[in-house]
């Protein structure tokens, strides 16, 4: 994908303060259904009647869980479409627990700029900054919001992502 096309793609999907990830979704073609058999918390795999990649949620996780879910899951679309194929991924409560360790990773960083705007992002270390308010205020799991980083683009991640080798991703 094209980094300016995404960086684009959030800015339309950006308002009153808020990244509309049904937008983004709708963009890539990605459906999301609720699946009351999973044991896991979410998973992502390419449907093989229609080629077009589905997020299935647990009905028992919780909105701020299911959001910040939908976020990951959109950015391993974007970042490594291939790794969707046959069983795609799934994502567990022990997963979530330990995200804000992949804070740093391209598809974390991806994924809370899929969440968050970025001029919001940019804000977060101002000592004006409400932070207590903005969490519980969001409709992302607090660990998920604590793990943006500043500075971290669309346009910045994507064009470093695509120099890596495949093994480094």
């Amino acid at each position: 994908m094209i980094p300016s096309v995404l960086e684009k793609l959030i800015k339309e999907s950006t308002h009153d303060g808020n990244v509309n990830l049904k937008e983004i979704t709708e963009f890539f073609n990605i459906r999301i259904e609720l699946d009351r058999q999973m044991t896991d918390l979410c998973r992502i795999y390419i449907c093989e009647e229609d080629n077009k990649p589905v997020i299935k949620l647990s009905p028992n996780n919780d909105r701020k869980t299911k959001f910040t879910l939908v976020a990951i899951a959109i950015a391993e679309f974007i970042l490594t479409p291939s790794r969707l194929e046959g069983e795609g991924i799934s994502y567990d409560m022990f997963f979530l627990k330990e995200i804000y360790h992949q804070r740093y990773s391209y598809r974390m960083m991806l994924a809370t700029r899929l969440a968050v705007p970025e001029d919001i992002i940019n804000q977060m270390d101002q000592p004006d900054f409400d932070m207590v308010s903005y969490v519980a205020e969001s409709d992302y799991q607090p660990q998920f919001i604590n793990c943006c980083v500043k500075d971290s683009s669309a346009l910045f991640l994507l064009s470093n992502f695509s120099e890596l080798p495949a093994n480094a991703r």
